[in-house]
C-alpha cells in the first residue's frame, strides 16, 4: 500500500513540475512589472522557480521516505506516516473545497493521505 502511495506522490511532483512549471510559473515569469526580490528582477524570477520546485522535491522526498517504510516497517516510521497523511489531508480538502474541485491536486492528494493514514492505523 505504501508503495502506491508512494507512485502517486512521484506522479504529483511530476504534474506539479511539468504541468504546473509549463502553465503557471513560465507565463508568470516572462511578465512584466513582477516586485524586485533581493536587488533585482532576475532574483524575483529565480526565487519563484527556486520555490516552486522545492515543493516538487518535498514531495519526491516524500516518496521516498514511503517506499523506505515500505521496506523496513518500524514503530518510529508510524508517527512519519501520519505525519505524511496530515500533511497530504490538509493540502487536499484545501484544494478541493478552495477550488471547489477544480485544482485536481485533490484527486492525488486524498487518497495519499488515506493510504498512509491506513498504514499508520495498521502499523
Amino acid at each position: 500500500m505504501l508503495l502506491i502511495a508512494a507512485l502517486l506522490t512521484i506522479l504529483v511532483s511530476v504534474m506539479h513540475s511539468a504541468l504546473g512549471g509549463r502553465r503557471l510559473i513560465a507565463p508568470i515569469l516572462r511578465m512584466e512589472g513582477l516586485p524586485i526580490i533581493l536587488g533585482s528582477l532576475k532574483n524575483t524570477r529565480l526565487t519563484l522557480l527556486v520555490g516552486w520546485h522545492i515543493a516538487t522535491l518535498t514531495w519526491l522526498g516524500l516518496a521516498a521516505m514511503l517506499v523506505y517504510l515500505h521496506l523496513t516497517p518500524d514503530h518510529a516510521g508510524r508517527a512519519f506516516l501520519w505525519m505524511v497523511a496530515a500533511t497530504f489531508a490538509i493540502s487536499g480538502v484545501a484544494a478541493l473545497v478552495l477550488s471547489r474541485g477544480a485544482h485536481l491536486s485533490w484527486v492525488l492528494f486524498l487518497p495519499i493521505a488515506a493510504i498512509t493514514g491506513y498504514a499508520a492505523f495498521t502499523s
